[in-house]
């Protein structure tokens, strides 16, 4: 049993706290840089401003290391995702708040992006079964999932139209991924951020014309005019 010497105070939990989170924050630059390679203890120590000692009392190594990046990513997009998900919100309304959340997890936070959406920083030694790889099949599946209740909530609703709601999930999820990735492209074809949101409004307008009940389409049959203004504001772009 620990005695009360051997205990720490808060102040001593609070700045282990603060020296743990800058050895991540330094991590994460190397693990979602273009040479995740170069992602050494020491290296990271140094950008840290920490002795690799220190390194060591927070991370058994590398791969521990890599395991923190990834999930602190993961449990910063879930958070925001989440709280669309479980909201009261209607569930056409809940899929347009998740399109701008998503757009906002990458602008806040384009090095997770990087991470997890475009798993940069995987160590070339990684296998579908190593715990990194485990935990980001599992959250992903997780998140994906719920964006499928989602969908059939409104099925059962009646205002979306009957589709496969985990199919429609995943394909939803892997347009996001792939329009914005054309933004961290390093050639010519790389959008900036007025045609990456222009791109992704566009691409989710045509995508629930297709899904939306008759009871959200406008006059002209299109996705009502209230719904495609949310839907471009939460985006920040302007409807056509």
């Amino acid at each position: 049993m620990a005695t009360a010497e051997s205990k720490s105070s808060p102040r001593q939990d609070r700045r282990k706290a603060r020296t743990r989170a800058r050895i991540l924050d330094a991590a994460e630059e190397f693990f979602a840089s273009s040479d995740p390679e170069s992602a050494t203890i020491a290296r990271i120590a140094e950008a840290a401003d920490v002795a690799v000692a220190t390194v060591y009392q927070h991370f058994v190594g590398k791969d521990d290391l890599h395991l923190a990046v990834v999930e602190r990513a993961l449990e910063h997009n879930e958070r925001q995702m989440l709280a669309v998900y479980d909201s009261e919100l209607l569930p056409e309304l809940k899929l347009i708040d998740a399109a701008g959340a998503y757009l906002r997890f990458y602008l806040e936070s384009p090095q997770l992006f990087r991470v997890i959406a475009l798993r940069q920083g995987r160590v070339s030694e990684e296998s579908t079964d190593s715990p990194v790889a485990v935990m980001m099949a599992e959250r992903v599946d997780r998140m994906t999932h719920a964006l499928a209740r989602v969908i059939n909530d409104g099925i059962d609703g009646g205002s979306l139209r009957p589709v496969a709601p985990l199919d429609t999930a995943r394909f939803l999820w892997g347009a996001f991924n792939g329009v914005i990735g054309l933004a961290l492209r390093p050639d010519r074809l790389r959008l900036d951020e007025h045609e990456m949101r222009t791109a992704l409004s566009q691409g989710i307008e045509v995508i629930f014309d297709g899904l939306v009940g008759d009871r959200l389409r406008g006059a002209d049959g299109r996705l009502a005019p209230e719904l495609r203004r949310r839907l471009h504001t939460v985006l920040g772009s302007n409807p056509k």
